[in-house]
């Protein structure tokens, strides 16, 4: 494994993050592997990545400014150890990681082994030979990550050095549920033939997490119980598999041909087997959780790479206009949805909206709305109109309970006019260059939840240029601290007070700054989305 160490060049404290897989997405973009706080980096600017024969390569991804490589620009090049690369305002470096594998230590299981106690609070008393044995059967063991694999080799080993005539292990999921019997070896009889064990003795190892041992010579622990009788079998140990004060199953094995033989130093050893194939369990759990979890990640992870698709890939720059914006998912996916685009009439589309939820539903929802807006805002002349067949479009998505605010706006260059239909979003601001001022809305129904709704268009002059117009979503003032304190319109105000020089892009750079410096390490509870327009003189 390495690691990127990340120098900005405005002399901020420098960051470290671990390269864990053979790929690594850098860019502006809050879904990047590598996301930068950079106005001049690229949503997608470069990509590092690790050939079959694991030298790293860096890779630029078409970005605006390019990519620089020890000071020469590059499209893609080997790139080693201490070598510098240049990326919009910070320069990453490539530094080998020398922490150690995580290794287990089979003397601490061992051990535990030997000193555990089950059901009557008895140790189990091994000699040193049949600890050596333990050693190489959980060798033997480790590294299958297959339940019946597992299963199999535990029943395998029980019958090779107990000697077992017949054999049997079954999972518990606990009450009400009955034991699975998942593997069972019969040696004497044809393996296809019944196979009867005492329900008795099973529920015993299973519910008091006994070990027990039955044979017919007069020094048997317990009785034989009727079904052992009937069935001819001359000796049986039940022990249950049990790890972390949790019976997961029992391992069975009997002998049905002769008498006698086992000790209670065989027993402690069984119930020793028992507990090695319950670890191995549990791993086989933890490991199918795992893949599960990652499964779900790298789907998000598409899921992420599809939305951010979705989103405008560059800033819209032209004759003195700037449109810019970002967005940061309170999860792996967010139900934030912007947009920008110049139209064929020369007035350009600006849409921010929020949907109501968060995670897949909502992002579902959130492209639902943009494929709408491209089919009706590329062309209606008519904003109002066009608002209201997305209404139509959303009540007949959605239910009741999801709902969509949102800013839909026809920006004419020009003119320095802007025309938007609020839904029910939070008032933009405008801002000069001595002052930030909130636009209040009227009070109006967000898309989704009366089907007939009658919306109204107002306009926004951007008066004395420059000027810029702030959009944003509630996450920005609801973003919460440790305490549970949200950032608040004040501070929004304030920020953006201190900003209004600056660029669309810059803008946002340092509000996002501002909330996370408010937030620190508390996780984003909302999706935060913002969209500023600047018009130049």
């Amino acid at each position: 494994m390495a690691s990127l160490q990340i120098h900005y060049l405005d002399r901020r404290k420098p960051r470290r993050i671990e390269i864990s897989r053979n790929e690594a997405v850098i860019g502006r973009d809050a879904s990047c592997d590598v996301p930068l706080e950079d106005a001049s980096t690229s949503r997608r600017h470069a990509r590092i990545f690790r050939d079959a024969n694991g030298a790293f390569w860096i890779e630029d991804l078409r970005s605006k400014n390019g990519t620089l490589l020890n000071g020469r620009p590059v499209t893609t090049s080997p790139v080693a150890e201490g070598d510098q690369i240049g990326i919009g305002g910070c320069v990453l470096t490539i530094l080998a990681d020398s922490k150690p594998a995580i290794v287990l230590s089979d003397g601490q299981t061992d051990t535990r082994f030997a000193t555990s106690a089950w059901g009557s609070q008895q140790r189990l008393d091994l000699p040193q030979r049949r600890l050596e044995k333990l050693y190489e059967l959980n060798a033997r063991l480790t590294g299958r990550f297959d339940r019946d694999d597992l299963l199999g080799e535990v029943v395998d080993i029980c019958v090779e050095l107990l000697r077992f005539e017949r054999a049997g292990i079954a999972v518990w999921a606990g009450d009400p549920h009955p034991p699975q019997w998942v593997r069972l070896r019969n040696l004497r009889d044809d393996p296809t033939a019944e196979f009867r064990i005492s329900r008795s003795l099973v529920n015993r190892s299973l519910h008091n997490a006994e070990r027990i041992l039955v044979t017919d010579t007069a020094d048997a622990e317990v009785d034989p119980t009727a079904s052992m009788i009937s069935n001819n079998i001359r000796s049986a140990m039940c022990v249950p598999m049990e790890y972390l004060q949790q019976v997961r199953g029992v391992i069975y094995g009997d002998r049905i041909s002769s008498s006698g033989g086992y000790t209670k130093e065989d027993i402690d050893f069984f119930a020793a087997l028992g507990r090695l194939g319950a670890m191995g369990l549990a791993n086989v759990q933890l490991v199918e959780e795992m893949r599960r979890r990652q499964q779900v990640e790298i789907q998000l992870q598409w899921a992420r790479q599809i939305q951010s698709q979705l989103f405008p890939p560059e800033p819209l720059v032209k004759d003195g206009l700037t449109i810019d914006a970002l967005n940061d998912p309170g999860q792996k996916i967010s139900g934030d949805y912007y947009d920008y685009f110049l139209r064929p009439d020369g007035l350009v589309t600006v849409v921010i909206a929020d949907v109501s939820g968060k995670g897949i539903p909502a992002s579902l929802l959130m492209a639902n709305l943009q494929a709408g807006v491209h089919l009706t805002l590329v062309t209606e002349t008519d904003l109002v109109r066009g608002v209201e067949a997305l209404n139509e479009l959303v009540c007949g998505n959605v239910s009741e309970a999801r709902f969509i605010t949102a800013i839909f706006g026809l920006l004419d260059p020009a003119s320095g006019r802007l025309t938007y239909v609020n839904a029910g979003h939070p008032g933009p601001y405008l801002l000069h260059a001595d002052r930030a001022e909130k636009l209040n809305p009227e009070p109006s129904l967000p898309l989704g939840i009366e089907k007939d709704f009658q919306y109204a268009a107002g306009t926004l002059d951007f008066g004395g240029l420059p000027a810029t117009v702030f959009l944003y979503t509630d996450g920005v003032p609801e973003a919460e601290n440790e305490q549970g304190k949200q950032y608040g319109d004040d501070r929004l105000a304030a920020a953006l007070q201190a900003s209004l020089v600056h660029g669309p892009t810059e803008l946002m750079s340092r509000i996002r700054r501002s909330i996370k410096q408010f937030t620190r390490s508390q996780p984003p509870s909302d999706d935060i989305t913002m969209l500023a327009i600047r018009l130049e003189a």
